[in-house]
């Protein structure tokens, strides 16, 4: 299963979804004419590192953000129950990149912050991945000029 970014932002979206169906879901910061109560995906500061053969570590900051209407009646209760949703859903997230069935993917470090009367829930994918050398290995030999000696 091949592992990208948008297909792992479409797997939080579809998680979110599933509770909140009419909300909409931004991917992109600068929405204008948002409709409210939704729910915003960013995200943030991540890390690749290397590993062993064609293996890398990618640490992926994510950000779901809860926005509704400022200053309403019990506007805090539904940011409760947000959180409450996403602390039970988004520790393990089914991924799915369209093709093959949803796997499970764990969330590490999960957090939550209200700012500003916007919900905040913070976390990150570890995920190993595989990037095939593009170069031949035949060609990089016969780059290195290499003889038998004769004898």
């Amino acid at each position: 299963m091949k592992f990208t970014i948008d297909d792992l932002l479409s797997s939080i979206a579809g998680v979110l979804k599933t509770k909140y169906p009419d909300n909409p879901i931004y991917i992109s910061p600068n929405q204008q004419g948002i409709k409210v109560p939704c729910f915003f995906i960013f995200l943030m500061p991540s890390m690749i590192t290397d590993e062993v053969g064609e293996r890398y570590m990618r640490d992926l900051g994510i950000d779901v953000i809860f926005v509704q209407e400022r200053n309403i009646a019990n506007g805090y209760s539904e940011i409760y129950e947000v959180l409450d949703f996403l602390d039970s859903n988004l520790s393990v997230i089914p991924y799915s990149d369209g093709e093959n069935e949803a796997i499970p993917i764990h969330t590490f470090e999960n957090r939550s912050s209200i700012e500003d009367q916007e919900l905040h829930y913070q976390f990150h994918v570890r995920q190993r991945v595989h990037i095939p050398q593009t170069s031949a290995l035949m060609r990089v030999l016969e780059d290195s000029n290499v003889k038998i000696k004769d004898q």
